[in-house]
């Protein structure tokens, strides 16, 4: 069975047996919550199998700040170079978690999760066919 992949400041913390301090700094690199990072931790010590690390679970909020500026900047490359060095991740999947969070809406989707469109000009267009019908049927109504 394989180990999961930690981050090595989150390994060395553990060599030192510094249980918590590893849990923290995952947390920190990874944006898990506490429990997938304290299972995560735990699997790893016992040697089992786990799921690695993903950018994916991280939401916008746990991003660092100097990635949030770089998307909100343009600069997708710059976005990822943070990305990569904060998390210690690779080129691809910090590629797609950039990509993910620069589609519609400013935010990575769920698997199977379609954008949302803008339904505001269908309501609209659905008021004025009303609007359009309703003063029609005035204009032409028998008036006697």
């Amino acid at each position: 069975m394989s180990r999961p992949v930690l981050p090595p400041d989150v390994l060395e913390s553990l060599q030192h047996g510094h249980k918590i301090e590893a849990i923290k700094r995952l947390r920190e690199a990874t944006g898990l919550g506490l429990k997938e990072a304290k299972d995560m931790v735990d699997a790893h010590e016992r040697g089992g199998a786990g799921t690695g690390w993903s950018p994916r679970v991280m939401t916008d909020a746990s991003l660092p700040a100097q990635v949030v500026q770089a998307l909100h900047a343009g600069d997708k490359l710059e976005a990822i170079k943070l990305l990569r060095e904060h998390t210690r991740i690779g080129l691809k999947q910090a590629k797609e978690r950039i990509d993910s969070l620069s589609q519609p809406g400013g935010r990575g989707l769920a698997p199977g999760e379609v954008p949302r469109t803008a339904g505001r000009i269908g309501t609209w267009l659905a008021m004025a066919a009303l609007a359009a019908l309703a003063l029609g049927w005035l204009l032409l109504r028998d008036p006697g």
